[in-house]
C-alpha cells in the first residue's frame, strides 16, 4: 500500500513538472532564443522535481530499494 502512494505521488509531481516545464516553452513565441529558454527551464524548481520524480518512480517501478524479506514477514 505504501509502495501504490508512493507511486501515485511521484507520478503526480511529474506530471505536475514537466507540464509546467512544456509551458515555458511559450518563452520561445515571446522572442527568446533556445540557449536563453532552456538555460531558464535547467534553473527552475519543477526541473529538480520532475528529476527526483522520475528516480523515485523508477525504483518503485523498478522494485529497487525495497528489502523483499519484509513482505515475507
Amino acid at each position: 500500500m505504501f509502495r501504490l502512494f508512493i507511486f501515485l505521488v511521484s507520478y503526480g509531481l511529474m506530471i505536475l513538472s514537466l507540464g509546467n516545464l512544456i509551458l515555458y516553452l511559450n518563452y520561445r513565441t515571446l522572442g527568446y532564443s533556445w540557449k536563453v529558454v532552456f538555460k531558464f527551464i535547467f534553473q527552475t524548481t519543477e526541473f529538480y522535481m520532475a528529476i527526483g520524480a522520475c528516480i523515485i518512480l523508477c525504483a518503485v517501478v523498478l522494485d529497487i530499494g525495497f528489502d523483499r524479506s519484509a513482505d515475507k514477514l
